[in-house]
């Protein structure tokens, strides 16, 4: 709401008791100090289970956070609506995929996805059939079959179990979605 609705740049990063915790395996330094003090591009961000499953390149103001957080505001005052050509990240933790399809199909119905450039994903962790029969890329994949742009899964940002990536939601982002996958944030 702070950054579609009042233009000011937020924050997706390291909480206090959740990452800061952890100590340096908790949280990516480098990105935590350019986001809060350095008045610079982030630059490239890229992550080792940061994979594409829709090629292509966009690029747009970087909005999102977590699924579940994102769709419970629909139909509210203060209901998530990003920038028309945006680059959405998404993230959430321990939703099986049939949840993921749910919220996925939510959002496309209430517009969202359809204004974005590009997605981006966690790492979802916690997110596939506990007995291996469907992966939350699986559900993904199904849901953004006919998203006309890239598409990538695995970004290490929110929760994830590995050092979480900070970004600032509210500033220009490009995503390559191929080979290398990677998130450009300015």
């Amino acid at each position: 709401f702070v950054t579609t609705r009042c233009g000011i740049v937020a924050v997706h990063g390291p909480t206090v008791t959740g990452r800061f915790a952890r100590g340096m395996e908790g949280y990516d330094r480098p990105s935590f100090l350019r986001t809060m003090c350095e008045a610079q591009p982030l630059g490239e961000l890229t992550s080792p289970a940061l994979e594409t499953i829709r090629t292509g390149e966009a690029e747009g103001m970087l909005v999102g956070g977590n699924l579940t957080q994102l769709a419970a505001t629909l139909g509210t005052p203060f209901a998530f609506r990003p920038p028309d050509r945006c680059v959405l990240f998404l993230e959430d933790v321990n939703e099986r995929p049939y949840r993921l399809d749910r919220l996925l199909t939510q959002l496309s119905h209430a517009g969202v996805l359809s204004r974005a450039t590009a997605l981006v994903f966690g790492e979802m962790p916690g997110c596939d059939e506990p007995d291996g029969s469907l992966s939350a890329k699986d559900a993904i994949g199904r849901c953004v079959r006919d998203f006309p742009g890239p598409v990538l899964v695995g970004l290490a940002s929110g929760h994830t179990p590995h050092p979480a990536l900070t970004l600032p939601l509210g500033v220009r982002a490009r995503v390559l979605g191929g080979a290398r996958p990677t998130l450009i944030v300015a």
